[in-house]
C-alpha cells in the first residue's frame, strides 16, 4: 500500500484546493472582461477568441497528460502544471493588447490540462468504488463550482475597486505560494511511487483497447454536449448580467456567483446518493449513468428560458438549470473511473477531456459572434440547451450497464 492510500481523504482535500484555484484562475478573464474589454479596445468577438484560446491548448494537451499520469509520478506532473498556469495568470497582468493576452491564455490552458487526468489517476487507485462518488463530488463541488463562484464574487469586487490587473497579480502570487505546501505535503503517487512488483503485475492497457470501447465514445460525446453549455456559462455569464441585464459590476459578482453555488448541493448530494445506491447492490455504471442522462435532459429544457423578459423568471430558470447541471456533474468522473479501471483512468480521462473540451474552443467564440451580430443572447442559450440534449443522448445510448472496467477486460480484445 502506497503512502497515498493511508490517508486518501487528506489527499482529496489537497486536490479540492488545487481544483478550486484552477477554476478561479480560468474564470478571471471572464470577470475582468466588462472592464478589460473597453480599456484595451477588444470587441465581443475578440473576447470570445480569448476565452476560446484557453480551451485550445487545454484540450490538445489532455491526451498527452493522461498518458504521462499513467507512467510517471503524478505529484510532479501536477506541480509542473500548477507552476505554469500560476505564471501565466501573473503574466496576464502585464499584457497591454490582444496578442499578449492570447499567449497567456494558451499557456494557462497547457498548465491546467493536468488537473482532471491526474486527479482521475489518483482516485481510480486510492478511492474504493463505493466512496468514489463522494470523492469526485467534493472535487466538483468545492473546486469546479465554488471556484468559479468565489472568482466571480471576489474578482468583481477586486476589479471594481482596484482594476483588472490586480486580480491577476493576486491570483498568480497565491498560486505560486500554494506550490510550497503541495510539494512539501502531497504524497508520492504514481508509477515511480509504487513498488516494482505492483507495476509489473498491472494489466497492460493500450490505446487500441481504449478506442474500441463504445462506452468511451459515449462519455466523449456526452461530455462534449455538456461542456458546450458549461463553458458558455463560465465565460459569458458575467457579461450577460452586465450587458443584457444591466447589473453593476459588484452586483453582478453576487448574482453571478449563485448559479455556481447552487450546483454544489446536487453535486455533493448526487455523489453521496449514488454511492449509497451502489453500496446497496446497484450497478455502478447504471446508477451513475442515470444521474448524467437525467441531469442533462432537464438542463436542456430549462436553459432557453433564461432569456425571458421578466428578470425573476429568468433567474429562476437559470438557477434551476444550474441545479440540474449539478446533478449531471455529480457522477461524471466517477463513471469514467468505473469504466476505465485504475490502469487506464489517466488515459481515458485525458482523451475524453481532449474531446470534451473542443466545445470550449467553440462555445465562447460562437457566443461572441452571436452577441456581436444580434446584440442579444437568445440564440446562445438555445444552442447551449440543444448541446445538453445531445450529451444526454450520448450517455444514455452508448454507455451500457454491462460495460466492465477497461483494465479488467483488456485481455478480452
Amino acid at each position: 500500500m502506497s503512502h497515498a492510500t493511508k490517508n486518501p481523504w487528506g489527499l482529496v482535500t489537497m486536490l479540492v484546493m488545487v481544483m478550486l484555484i484552477s477554476f478561479f484562475d480560468r474564470g478571471n478573464l471572464s470577470v475582468a472582461a466588462p472592464v478589460l474589454g473597453p480599456e484595451l479596445g477588444l470587441t465581443p468577438e475578440k473576447l470570445g477568441r480569448l476565452f476560446s484560446a484557453f480551451f485550445l491548448t487545454y484540450a490538445v494537451c489532455q491526451a498527452g497528460v493522461g498518458w504521462l499520469c499513467d507512467r510517471v509520478e503524478v505529484k510532479w506532473v501536477y506541480a509542473g502544471g500548477f507552476l505554469l498556469w500560476s505564471c501565466a495568470t501573473l503574466g496576464t497582468a502585464a499584457m497591454t493588447g490582444f496578442a499578449g493576452l492570447l499567449v497567456m491564455r494558451l499557456l494557462l490552458g497547457v498548465g491546467e490540462s493536468v488537473t482532471y487526468p491526474a486527479t482521475a489517476r489518483i482516485f481510480a487507485e486510492v478511492i474504493p468504488e463505493r466512496r468514489r462518488g463522494l470523492a469526485n463530488s467534493l472535487v466538483d463541488a468545492f473546486g469546479a463550482r465554488i471556484g468559479p463562484a468565489a472568482g466571480i464574487v471576489c474578482g468583481a469586487w477586486l476589479v471594481a475597486d482596484h482594476g483588472w490587473r490586480a486580480l491577476f497579480v493576486l491570483m498568480g502570487i497565491a498560486g505560486l505560494l500554494w506550490l510550497i505546501p503541495w510539494i512539501a505535503l502531497a504524497p508520492r503517487f504514481g508509477v515511480d511511487g509504487r513498488k516494482a512488483t505492483e507495476v509489473a503485475a498491472a494489466p497492460k492497457v493500450g490505446w487500441r483497447e481504449l478506442l474500441k470501447r463504445r462506452a468511451f465514445w459515449g462519455t466523449c460525446g456526452g461530455l462534449m454536449g455538456a461542456n458546450y453549455a458549461w463553458y458558455f456559462l463560465l465565460t459569458w455569464l458575467p457579461s450577460y448580467f452586465v450587458n443584457e441585464r444591466s447589473f453593476p459590476l459588484k452586483s453582478m459578482g453576487v448574482i453571478g456567483s449563485f448559479p455556481f453555488l447552487i450546483m454544489v448541493i446536487p453535486s455533493l448530494g448526487g455523489g453521496v446518493l449514488a454511492d449509497w445506491l451502489i453500496a446497496r447492490g446497484g450497478s455502478p455504471v447504471k446508477v451513475r449513468k442515470r444521474f448524467l442522462t437525467v441531469g442533462l435532459l432537464l438542463t436542456a429544457v430549462l436553459l432557453p428560458w433564461t432569456v425571458v423578459p421578466r428578470l425573476a423568471y429568468a433567474l429562476a430558470a437559470l438557477f434551476t438549470a444550474c441545479f440540474t447541471l449539478g446533478v449531471y456533474a455529480s457522477n461524471l468522473h466517477a463513471l469514467t473511473q468505473s469504466l476505465a479501471g485504475p490502469e487506464a483512468s489517466g488515459r481515458w480521462t485525458g482523451l475524453q477531456n481532449a474531446c470534451g473540451n473542443i466545445p470550449g474552443m467553440v462555445a465562447p467564440w460562437v457566443t461572441g459572434w452571436i452577441v456581436q451580430a444580434t446584440g442579444q443572447y437568445l440564440a446562445a442559450f438555445i444552442a447551449a440547451g440543444i448541446s445538453c440534449l445531445i450529451g444526454s443522448a450520448c450517455f444514455g445510448l452508448l454507455v451500457r450497464e454491462s460495460d466492465r472496467p477497461l483494465s479488467a477486460a483488456a485481455t478480452d480484445y
